[in-house]
Parts: C-alpha cells; sequence; structure tokens
C-alpha cells in the first residue's frame, strides 16, 4: 500500500529524486513526468482507501 503520509508528486520532488538516482529527464518532458507520477500517486490512494474499507 501506498504511504498516506506521501505528498503529492511535484516537480521539485520529481527533479531530486531523478538527480539522486542519476536520471535525466529532458525539460520537455518533465511535465509529461510529473502528471504522470500525480496520475499514479492518486491511484495508489484510491487502492488504499478500497483496501481500508474508507469511503474517499
Amino acid at each position: 500500500m501506498a504511504q498516506p503520509e506521501t505528498a503529492r508528486p511535484t516537480l521539485a520532488i520529481l527533479r531530486k529524486q531523478a538527480r539522486a538516482s542519476g536520471i535525466t529527464i529532458a525539460p520537455e518532458r518533465e511535465q509529461f513526468v510529473l502528471a504522470g507520477a500525480q496520475h499514479l500517486h492518486e491511484a495508489a490512494q484510491r487502492l488504499d482507501d478500497i483496501a481500508a474499507d474508507e469511503k474517499p
């Protein structure tokens, strides 16, 4: 399950994590990567809600 204290991804967070992993994200691709990361984050939260049998 996703960690509830995990903040929604931001461009600054993605850049920091990419640098730490030795990954370079092309500036023209950053917004697409950010949108995907946010989508996955929201999906993980929904799955956590389902697993906990909570209503969003």
